[in-house]
């Protein structure tokens, strides 16, 4: 009975043991495969052939338009594509995916006089205006002028006699600057008596300490870029294989990062077109619900219509957003740039919000005269006229499922996706793949203080 009871005990022992190291086994919330960035991949396909578009009947006038607010994805080879380009120029791109050019400003040609047809006196006249025009150190003839009244006062300054209470005390009179220890009520030796000081004991010799300055760094890991436009990795191989059997024209095959700060601005997958008017027109949102993805498509093909009769006519859509903006820079005067800045709402827009933003620059700080300064002059285009004759508009929400291939089929445009969540690795991999191609500043250095004995 003893030993069964014993046994008992232990196993009890041991159950309980196990119970309670359970708790600091289990993963962090969450887990190690959920970091809250998401890889997704697009591919949007179009088929514009006569034998599609005759091969079902479409509305005659459907309705299509921009959202007031969307972005682009960044793409670093176009920006490298305009680098290359324009050498001289300034390309930066906005965090919606705008790319501006700007162009450098037109050196002003130094006006040369003639010679032959100006005097001496004038020659003079003209170089005493360049001088006064480039100004003058005031500081410096400030600091100059300073400086002598300066040493002007200390040369004629002389020694003046003293005060009787200002009388400078011999050094015997003056006072030590220690105290007398009789002062401190410390016992001298041989004071013996009732009226004898207390004694105050002293402390106790301690070995000298020294303070050391010890900085520690301390860098994190940086996250990836959100919405910067990545090669396929999941979609490649399909897209390849399918392309060998199929006519369809790919208008975009991309892939992003997005992370759990990321808007759900609609993005925009199109071509540029120097008319406005591409093949294929619009966009896409991504909207999370729950523990997955709802993907909203809204497209529109233009067709030159020769499926419907010749007097058929319909209004174009909205033209295509302007991508690339080139900035010149040219020289106005004050009152223009002025006038210039002054523009409407409709005129000027927010690139943060995927829109163009005209108008002008700051003045110039370098100009001292006053008289011009450096604007960046936008020509607003004319809004082209419509190419087309007729457009097919498919708009639709597909449910996305992660790691699950969706196809939206339609006769004329054609869209794959696909996303899944980064691990915690993934993310650390691909910190480190930044921080081996830029080196990045530490985020925070403690100071330490370590005392040393000497």
């Amino acid at each position: 009975m003893t030993v069964r009871l014993t046994r008992l005990r232990v196993g009890l022992a041991t159950a309980l043991m196990l119970v309670s190291l359970a708790p600091l086994a289990a993963p962090l919330p969450g887990g190690f495969q959920h970091s809250g960035w998401y890889q997704f991949e697009v591919v949007v396909m179009v088929d514009t052939r006569a034998e599609t578009l005759e091969s079902e009947t479409w509305p005659l006038l459907p309705t299509v338009g921009y959202p007031a607010r969307w972005r682009w994805l960044q793409d670093s080879t176009t920006q490298r594509a305009l680098e290359a380009k324009y050498p001289d120029a300034m390309v930066t791109s906005s965090p919606a995916g705008h790319l501006t050019v700007r162009l450098p400003a037109p050196q002003i040609p130094l006006w040369q006089p003639d010679t032959e047809m100006l005097t001496e006196g004038d020659m003079s006249l003209i170089d005493d205006l360049i001088v006064i025009s480039q100004g003058s150190d005031t500081f410096g003839l400030l600091a100059e002028k300073a400086s002598e009244e300066n040493s002007g006062d200390t040369e004629s300054e002389a020694p003046r006699p003293l005060l009787p209470f200002e009388q400078i005390a011999s050094a015997e009179e003056e006072s030590s600057p220690l105290l007398a220890l009789e002062s401190l009520g410390v016992a001298m030796p041989g004071e013996v008596g009732a009226e004898a000081p207390i004694n105050i004991p002293f402390a106790p010799e301690m070995d000298a300490f020294s303070l050391d300055l010890i900085s520690v760094s301390a860098t994190a890991i940086p996250t990836p870029a959100p919405f910067l436009q990545r090669p396929l990795d999941q979609l490649a191989p399909g897209l390849a294989r399918y392309r060998q059997s199929s006519e369809d024209d790919v208008i975009a095959a991309v892939s992003w990062l997005q992370g759990p700060q990321s808007d759900t601005l609609p993005i925009l997958l199109e071509t540029d077109h120097d008319s406005g008017y591409p093949e294929l027109q619009g966009f896409i949102q991504l909207v999370p619900r729950g523990d997955s993805w709802r993907l909203g498509v809204n497209f529109w093909a233009n067709t030159h219509g020769h499926y419907l009769p010749e007097i058929f006519e319909m209004p174009g859509p909205p033209v295509s957003p302007q991508r690339i903006a080139v900035l010149a820079p040219a020289i106005r005067p004050n009152l223009a740039a002025r006038e210039g800045s002054e523009l409407s709402d409709s005129e000027r827009q927010d690139t943060a919000g995927g829109l163009l933003w005209t108008g002008f620059d700051d003045a110039d700080p370098g100009d001292k005269t006053g008289s011009t300064t450096m604007a960046s002059e936008i020509k607003v285009p004319v809004t082209p006229e419509w190419p087309w004759r007729h457009l097919v508009h498919v708009a639709d929400t597909i449910p996305l499922t992660e790691n699950r291939l969706r196809y939206y089929d339609h006769p004329v445009i054609k869209v794959l996706a696909i996303w899944r969540e980064l691990s915690w690795y993934e993310l650390f991999i691909e910190g480190q793949k930044l921080m081996n191609a830029s080196p990045v500043a530490p985020d925070s250095v403690a100071t330490t203080l370590i005392a040393s004995s000497e």
